[in-house]
């Protein structure tokens, strides 16, 4: 019985490891956003802005652009992507009173501009 008490911490902890990771739509996040009605969240990567829109465990898409380096302007950055009729503008701004959502506070007010779509939320460090 001993011998087999050392194989089972092993099997528990491997099942322990494996569990499901939270998404990640991309690699070295450099910037992230979320919002509200309808839910969305944007992730700006290295390579790479992807949308997810709609309601988590309903119909949930994920639109990709290339990334594009910001323009900042004061207190203003702005990210532009896409061509045509699938254009994408993130624009992220530090204003004195934090942004909050869900109970949390960002550092930015973010709008989401998505071929005549307005979204907003927010987005940044979260502030303690």
């Amino acid at each position: 019985m001993r011998t087999r008490l050392p194989l089972l911490c092993l099997t528990l902890l491997a099942a322990c490891q494996t569990s499901s990771q939270p998404y990640a739509p991309i690699d070295n996040v450099r910037y992230s956003a979320i919002g509200a009605d309808p839910f969305w969240m944007v992730t700006i990567g290295d390579d790479r802005i992807v949308l997810r829109i709609g309601q988590p465990g309903s119909d949930v898409r994920d639109i990709s652009y290339p990334r594009t380096l910001p323009v900042i302007q004061g207190n203003l950055t702005r990210w532009q992507s896409g061509e045509g009729t699938q254009v994408i503008t993130v624009e992220a701004r530090r204003m004195p009173e934090r942004c909050e959502h869900s109970g949390r506070r960002y550092e930015d007010h973010v709008r989401v501009m998505l071929s005549g779509r307005m979204l907003e939320g927010c987005g940044g460090r979260l502030i303690r």
